[in-house]
């Protein structure tokens, strides 16, 4: 498997046009290749595009709802393929913004690392496996000293992924993101307003619609799919089945 690295930045077109390049040319040559976590943005976008170039995609991130995720992409005659992820547990500390920073600074590449998962007594970091040697090697966070250790990526996991079927009045994905979720709309539309809501990977604004096959990303709540339209009802409704990822 090849391993690529990836920008963070979900707007730097280049960067992001680069990467589906190196992933769809090492997927053509019979390679399952993958990047390094990236944004949610980032990482619909990239699904989207290599979709469009008939390649087969995924993304995850440990567990449902991920914010950061891994893109992999495999040649057309391999049936599934996905990238190896394991979590590292620092206990004592808390995964408060600071904390990816941080570890960034003590020379750990920020492409390796996933979610931060909060647990009572600490934080466990999603990343690949196996982990990097730079994280195994942390030896200090927060001023205190700490010992990391890999634990089962079970132990990251919250959040659920289940299928729901919604009537809603319309393909909006204020309406569609609201249904799934099962937030008011008015709540829902506050995300968008506030740019916290994509599909594919654009933001997107309160009038836009969702189709079939469409990604819903929505911060902090999680990410829907739009899996099919299943007709109307008499009052003129539609009847959708959707896919939600919601976080823990």
């Amino acid at each position: 498997m090849i391993t690529f690295d990836c920008m963070n930045d979900a707007g730097n077109d280049t960067q992001l046009l680069a990467q589906a390049e190196r992933l769809a040319s090492a997927a053509h040559g019979g390679r399952v290749a993958h990047s390094g976590f990236i944004e949610p943005e980032a990482s619909a976008r990239l699904v989207h595009d290599l979709a469009r170039r008939g390649l087969p995609a995924t993304a995850w991130g440990g567990r449902p709802g991920a914010r950061r995720r891994v893109v992999t992409a495999r040649p057309s005659h391999v049936p599934q393929a996905s990238t190896r992820l394991t979590a590292v547990y620092f206990g004592g500390v808390g995964a408060d913004p600071d904390l990816r920073q941080e570890l960034v600074a003590t020379g750990i590449d920020e492409a390796q690392l996933g979610d931060l998962v909060a647990h009572q007594e600490g934080t466990s970091v999603v990343t690949l496996d196996p982990p990097p040697p730079e994280l195994l090697g942390v030896a200090t966070l927060k001023g205190r000293p700490v010992e990391p250790r890999v634990v089962p990526l079970e132990r990251a996991l919250a959040g659920q992924v289940k299928a729901l079927t919604v009537v809603v009045p319309s393909l909006r994905v204020d309406v569609v993101g609201a249904k799934g979720f099962r937030v008011s709309r008015s709540y829902f539309s506050k995300g968008i307003a506030g740019g916290k809501v994509s599909v594919n990977g654009v933001r997107v604004g309160k009038a836009g619609n969702a189709e079939v096959g469409d990604e819903v990303y929505a911060e902090g709540l999680g990410r829907l799919r739009l899996l099919s339209v299943d007709g109307e009802t008499r009052r003129g409704n539609v009847k959708l089945t959707l896919e939600v990822e919601s976080a823990g």
